[in-house]
């Protein structure tokens, strides 16, 4: 008795499977259908992305690097204005001549 109730349990569940794969099955081909879709635009919208990023990380080193030239300047220059007016030229200072 216990082996006629597990085979009918076992055959209800082939039953409910074949049944799951029949409603499932054209859902699953769509799937793959759009998936090719996917597979045919994602490559170029990644080289679009990439080229994208890589010229404006090109566009903000140079940026940087165009900022920190003009710092250097700019620092440099304070620097010589801050030397020349502490120490005008021809003083009697520790550093300038000595008559």
């Amino acid at each position: 008795m216990k082996l006629l109730i597990r085979l009918s349990i076992l055959a209800l569940a082939a039953v409910g499977a074949h049944s799951l794969f029949e409603r499932l099955r054209p859902r699953v081909s769509d799937a793959i259908g759009s998936g090719t879709a996917v597979s045919d635009t994602l490559p170029p919208a990644v080289r679009e992305a990439a080229s994208t990023v890589r010229d404006a990380s090109a566009h903000a080193a140079h940026d940087v690097a165009d900022a920190s030239r003009q710092a250097a300047g700019d620092l440099v220059t304070e620097l010589e204005d801050a030397v020349t007016a502490s120490h005008p030229t021809g003083s009697n200072g520790p550093i300038g001549p000595t008559t």
